[in-house]
């Protein structure tokens, strides 16, 4: 049983903390004292480094769930505390920059541990480690159950990072190059079994995956239900989206699909809302908790930064997350493609 360390009890922290403490002691930290079952709650000041290293020091790891302006911060202090650190989503900065004090202090920064990046990651590793890929596609969105909702989506995550994905250049790689398009351009239909047909369309979520070696061309795509672009397009234009979103987009059930395109195998998921879990929580934090639980078995290879693409591409790390996703209901089809 390992000694772990949630930084954040927002959504996905609270997440995260409750499942690994399952089966770990685990304390989470946050601005404010939280109830959680089975965790222990400390109140603490995340956005001052020193107060992050200090607490880190007492753990055995330690597993970020934090707003992305606080992300980088936290993994620094906790390199400095001498821990290992695992990161629910991507930080505004480039992880990569923390590669060298990470690999002088002995441990190791696994950025992008969630739905996309994350699952993502994983599958495009160990589909490019089994054998050099012509083409990888991936498409993701988390949407409303019900179409009909205000711009299709339930809003799960924060909102000014949704809005600032949808303005960001978009990165994908073309015959080995990577190259930079607008957001929200290349719309494309995309059918998906169980769900319908979704509009899919650019925006910049490979990061890392775009050095990845073995693939020659790369895209990733949001994909939300048709009609979504248009609903957006004049409140994106005169700047109130994220006011428009956080009024109309709080409540109902989510929805979360994703589908991977290797050459000619396809890789699906679609989860769905519980009573007390969006899907959401369910794709990207009780990921997180399973890369968790791979560092907590003191199998983790190597240090510095190690994206997802990289544990996926050892063949029992990938076995080994995906089947702790499993157990908590949410199934890849094919369940372990590539092995």
């Amino acid at each position: 049983m390992s000694r772990i360390l949630v930084l954040g009890g927002g959504q996905m922290g609270s997440v995260i903390a409750a499942d690994l403490a399952t089966d770990h002691s685990v304390t989470v930290a946050d601005q404010r004292p939280l109830d959680i079952v089975g965790v222990e709650p400390v109140v603490a000041d995340l956005s001052d480094a020193k107060a992050v290293e200090s607490l880190a020091r007492k753990f055995d790891f330690v597993v970020g769930a934090l707003p992305a302006n606080l992300g980088f911060v936290a993994a620094r202090a906790t390199v400095a505390a001498g821990k290992n650190f695992v990161d629910v989503a991507f930080f505004a900065e480039d992880a990569r920059l923390l590669h060298d004090e990470a690999t002088r202090a002995g441990v190791a920064i696994l950025p992008d541990c969630g739905l996309a990046p994350g699952i993502s990651n994983l599958v495009a590793g160990r589909a490019a480690a089994a054998a050099p890929r012509q083409n990888i596609d991936i498409r993701v969105g988390g949407i409303s159950e019900d179409p009909a909702r205000p711009f299709g989506i339930i809003v799960t995550w924060s909102v000014a990072d949704l809005v600032d994905e949808y303005i960001r250049p978009t990165r994908y790689v073309e015959k080995g190059e990577v190259v930079t398009v607008s957001a929200l351009t290349g719309v494309e239909q995309i059918h998906v079994d169980g769900v319908g047909d979704l509009e899919a369309f650019f925006t910049d979520g490979l990061r890392t995956l775009l050095e990845l070696d073995g693939v020659t061309n790369m895209t990733e795509k949001t994909m939300r239900w048709p009609g979504h672009l248009d609903q957006i397009a004049p409140y994106l234009v005169n700047g109130t989206l994220g006011d428009e979103i956080r009024r109309s987009c709080r409540d109902g059930r989510d929805l979360v699909v994703m589908v991977i395109d290797v050459d000619d195998t396809r890789v699906s998921l679609v989860a769905r809302a519980t009573d007390s879990m969006s899907a959401m929580a369910r794709t990207t934090a009780l990921t997180t908790a399973a890369f968790a639980r791979w560092v907590a078995k003191g199998k983790l290879k190597g240090v510095g930064v190690i994206p997802p693409e990289k544990i996926g591409a050892d063949p029992e790390a990938f076995r080994f997350i995906l089947e702790d996703l499993a157990k908590q209901g949410i199934h890849l089809s094919p369940p372990l493609p590539f092995i």
